[in-house]
């Protein structure tokens, strides 16, 4: 499987399993703050994949 597929797959799950601990952990405790942490963590795994395989210039304007 590609790099970029699997940082998606693995940041989708850990984000989405963050979310679960985050929502059933009681506020300020440490799985709480565990699950905001791996929440960031997912978020940046999943961008990390999606941005690793963008050309570079891909949100340029070009001007006529």
């Amino acid at each position: 499987m590609e790099r970029f597929v699997r940082l998606i797959v693995a940041g989708g799950v850990v984000l989405v399993g963050a979310c679960w601990l985050v929502a059933f952990a009681d506020y300020g405790s440490v799985p709480w703050a565990s699950g905001v942490v791996l929440a960031l963590l997912g978020t940046a795994a999943v961008f990390a994949g999606i941005l690793g395989e963008l050309e570079p210039g891909a949100f340029a304007v070009e001007e006529e």
